[in-house]
């Protein structure tokens, strides 16, 4: 499931399972993903930009080869791809995914803050109980938590849904010698796993 866009030097090198967070990588050759990427462009699945300009769209096929060409496995990312309208709407016909478990949240430094974004506001606040007794770092801080409906709610960069909610809490460095529950439970897939997940 591509729920961000992607930097083609992740499809490259020898641990793309572990970039794309798969169980296996794709198995393709330099050339035979080249075709590939082709291939999913041609039918308006996928769009491969330059990250630098993203208005500027690679389009024919030698366009590829030349991105491929400069994505460099832990190099700088100069090209990446994003799945189209048509794109996102072929993954959800094959997976079958229940939005309203989606769930998406992340952290930053500066300011130390924390984001969830899910269906509902109780789904919300679920994954915040799991962060109070995470194996984390981060330790949230109950009186900086606010939320707010989010209407309609761009839940990935492809996938906008009538309603949703974002809940913000503000961190601070868990003290030394806490241990959380690891491994925290794992959560239900929201979507039919396809042949790379498996």
């Amino acid at each position: 499931m591509s729920e961000l866009r992607t930097c083609l030097s992740m499809l490259l090198g020898p641990e793309v399972a572990l970039a794309l967070n798969l169980r296996r990588g794709h198995g393709l050759s330099f050339e035979a993903l080249h075709e590939k990427l082709v291939s999913l462009s041609e039918r308006d699945l996928i769009q491969v930009y330059s990250v630098e300009n993203e208005q500027q769209v690679m389009l024919a096929c030698e366009d590829f080869g030349r991105a491929l060409a400069e994505s460099r496995p832990r190099g700088s990312d100069t090209f990446a791809y994003q799945l189209t309208a048509r794109g996102g709407a072929t993954w959800e016909h094959y997976a079958r995914p229940d939005w309203s478990r989606y769930l998406t949240a992340w952290s930053s430094l500066e300011p130390r803050e924390c984001v969830i974004e899910a269906n509902s506001r109780e789904a919300a606040e679920a994954e915040y109980r799991l962060h109070e007794v995470d194996g984390s770092g981060h330790q949230p801080v109950a009186e900086s938590k606010r939320g707010e409906a989010l209407v309609p709610w761009q839940a990935t960069y492809w996938k906008v849904l009538p309603t949703g909610y974002r809940l913000r809490y503000d961190w601070v460095p868990r003290p030394a010698g806490f241990s959380g529950r690891k491994p925290l439970p794992g959560r239900k897939r929201w979507y039919v796993s396809l042949a790379l997940d498996e």
